[in-house]
């Protein structure tokens, strides 16, 4: 379609130049907007030879023998985990006995569009697509090939009008279909004759802008609703009333069934029907997973998933429900579930918070593609009680007690004189009795044991030597202590002369002296002899009587 824009004299004529870049710019922009990075699952090859002769061009192998004579290959690839799975379309041109990539090839808006999944039938999906000639063609053989990129699909060719090894070469038909319209610009291109329209209008149209505005606005509409129906969007109707130029009776992954071509200008379109490989999940149901009232439940990805059957492109959890609900809640959300919370995720994992009610439980989950509705699958959680285990320091059910072992105990830890403990079947409480220090017997880390919690300084009184235990029971010492006759009185003494005698007199000499008994418990008055008492004892050899000295001694 070509564009003539008119100039008029006058002022305006020097904003024109701004105006055509400000409009290449914006479709520059157009183009922009609708690209995305090509990320191929799938391509299909047409191949032509332009001229109609096989022995000028490349040799191309494929799946159904040696297509001949190819002058180039329009190539468009299919990314089944794009928005819009189809574009990236490329020529290829033979350069030297083999088809490389000819830049000179420029893409159409939009550069990606949808595919058609089951359009064509059951498991027949319809890619639409197009390539520009380099010259009109004369007698023009084509050839029709698909496979993978990464091989995961066995690749497939259809060389004639049948299928078959031996059939009619595909050829193409110069005149077009007057009952075909096929899309040749989609919203991108659309946009941009809007622009150019009101453009237009306000630079050459003869009226008042606001009613030149009217009339773009109804142009573009009616144009919109002319150009609605044949947009590449892998709708079959648009090629209505036209015969495919080659079909095949084979069927399964990557087969082609037929294929439609149609020439107008220098632009070939082109529409294959063909499997892609798009297959519907089936999910199925799961569990019971076992939970316990207090513990949550993480179940990590695949979760639900992992035994179902995930399609191609591979299903995910759309939304879920808890059985019984009538409204479901979008994946990442979360809804009342046995007392807490469930959160299912798109991957198939999901959480139970921790239940408080035990039971078992249903939730129902919706897995799909992004073409295929898929269905909806169950997973049941059984949620057990808190269990009763006797020795888990928990008292739970019948127990009477449960000090976190399954063990009579028969005494306290050392350190501790009393206690109360569980026996081993949690059915009784046990009051012991535990050693320490101070109690009298050597236990746990005691060294000794005294009796007591005191560091003794001396022995008890009339213990001349002992050994006692000190405050922490951890050594022993050896102390001496007083007793009556040590010279010292203390204890219950009331006096103490040295020894434990009881004196009867003084020592000789001395008239009138004390003493302590022999018990150290009184003090004796006592009186004794001496020279000139008249009676002759200790050293004396007289006493009082003549002749005797004044120290009892014979003269």
């Amino acid at each position: 379609m070509s564009f003539f824009f008119l100039s008029r004299p006058g002022r305006r004529r020097a904003a024109a130049p701004a105006i055509h870049t400000l409009l290449f710019v914006l479709m520059g922009l157009v183009l922009l907007a609708q690209a995305s990075v090509a990320h191929a699952a799938a391509e299909l090859r047409t191949l032509i030879d332009a001229d109609g002769n096989p022995a000028t061009g490349c040799n191309v192998a494929t799946p159904a023998g040696v297509f001949q004579g190819a002058d180039l290959a329009a190539v468009t690839r299919i990314d089944l985990a794009a928005p819009d799975p189809v574009g990236d379309v490329s020529r290829e041109v033979c350069q030297g006995g083999a088809l490389v990539p000819d830049p000179s090839f420029v893409p159409l808006a939009p550069v990606r569009w949808p595919v058609g999944i089951d359009a064509a039938g059951p498991l027949v999906d319809v890619v639409e697509s197009y390539t520009r000639l380099l010259s009109p063609p004369v007698g023009a053989r084509l050839g029709f090939t698909a496979s993978t990129t990464d091989g995961s699909l066995a690749p497939s060719a259809l060389l004639s009008v049948d299928g078959s090894a031996g059939g009619a070469a595909v050829v193409l038909t110069a005149a077009p279909s007057p009952a075909l319209s096929v899309p040749v610009l989609g919203s991108g291109g659309l946009l941009l004759l809007a622009c150019m329209l009101l453009f237009t209008t306000y630079r050459h149209a003869p009226v008042r802008r606001f009613a030149a505005t009217g009339s773009v606005l109804c142009l573009v509409f009616a144009v919109g609703l002319a150009w609605a129906a044949i947009v590449r969007d892998g709708e079959p109707s648009d090629w209505a009333g036209v015969a495919p130029v080659a079909t095949a009776s084979t069927t399964g992954p990557l087969q082609i069934a037929a294929v439609y071509a149609q020439l107008q200008g220098s632009t070939l379109h082109l529409r294959y029907d063909l499997d892609l490989g798009v297959r519907d999940g089936t999910p199925h149901d799961d569990g019971p997973y076992a939970a316990t009232v207090g513990t949550a439940l993480p179940v990590p990805a695949p979760g639900v998933l992992a035994n179902d059957t995930l399609g191609s492109p591979a299903m995910e959890v759309r939304e879920f429900r808890v059985q019984g609900a009538t409204s479901t809640t979008p994946v990442g959300g979360s809804v009342g579930f046995a007392g807490s919370t469930l959160t299912v995720n798109a991957d198939g994992a999901f959480t139970v918070g921790a239940p408080t009610v035990p039971g078992l439980f249903r939730f129902e989950y919706r897995a799909r593609n992004r073409f295929k509705n898929g269905g909806w699958g169950m997973a049941t959680v059984a949620v057990a009680a808190t269990p009763v285990v006797c020795g888990d320091a928990v008292r739970a059910g019948s127990e009477v007690c449960d000090d976190g072992n399954t063990v009579s105990e028969t005494s306290c830890t050392y350190g501790t004189p009393t206690c109360t403990t569980c026996n081993a079947t949690c059915s009784g409480v046990l009051s012991l009795a535990g050693g320490f220090c101070g109690d009298g017997a050597v236990n746990g880390p005691e060294v000794c044991d005294d009796g007591n919690n005191t560091t003794e300084t001396s022995c008890p009184y009339d213990s001349p030597a002992c050994t006692v235990c000190n405050a922490t029971c951890s050594a022993t010492l050896s102390l001496s202590g007083g007793f009556c006759g040590d010279g010292i009185v203390n204890g219950p003494e009331v006096c103490d002369d040295g020894n434990s005698v009881t004196e009867t007199s003084c020592p000789y000499g001395i008239g009138n002296c004390s003493a302590c008994n022999a018990s150290c418990s009184a003090t004796l008055n006592l009186v004794g002899a001496f020279c000139g008492d008249g009676i002759v004892n200790g050293v004396e050899a007289c006493d009082g009587t003549p002749g005797c000295t004044n120290i009892c001694t014979l003269q």
